[in-house]
């Protein structure tokens, strides 16, 4: 069961990677869906059920955001109940403090993600992976630390591919 865990965070870790090399907000929200809900599958392989919360919750976030445009999704309410909602999923799942740092990832995430412009989700979005990174560290899940430093270098990435040479063309 740990292999296949293990296999499954590797599918969710391509998604998300993918997911902030995408030109568009609709892109990179669909890539994040794919990805959220493969690491959903992935933290309850493992019994992590904070992070299998947490990411459910991600996936309905990416749900709603990807339709952004529609009557439903433009609603600025969303933020807040993602917000609110992540809040009170860690608190659910609350195995203390480290549990503030995938808390304020997740909301950091839910902020980026609501803002239409690509180059300001990356930007905004970043923050996450650091507290994330900490949080997996301390709880010691090491595929976890790989995962957001290679979302870092993916973020970092697209910043300079699409974004800091998109200003100097």
């Amino acid at each position: 069961m740990y292999i296949t865990a293990q296999i499954v965070g590797i599918i969710a870790l391509i998604c998300a990677v993918i997911s902030f090399q995408q030109r568009t907000h609709k892109r990179i929200l669909a890539f994040q869906l794919a990805a959220n809900t493969v690491f959903c599958i992935h933290f309850i392989m493992l019994g992590a059920y904070t992070g299998a919360l947490l990411n459910a919750v991600a996936a309905l976030r990416s749900l709603v955001f990807v339709n952004k445009g529609k009557p439903f999704a433009d609603n600025v309410v969303w933020l807040y109940v993602f917000c609110i909602v992540s809040v009170v999923a860690g608190v659910f799942t609350w195995n203390g403090l480290a549990s503030i740092l995938p808390i304020a990832g997740m909301v950091c995430t839910t902020v980026a993600f609501w803002i239409k412009k690509p180059s300001l989700v990356r930007l905004t979005a970043f923050p996450s992976s650091p507290m994330w990174l900490a949080y997996n560290l301390i709880t010691g899940s090491y595929a976890g630390v790989i995962t957001e430093i290679v979302n870092m270098c993916s973020i970092i990435t697209a910043i300079i591919r699409i974004d800091i040479k998109k200003k100097n063309e």
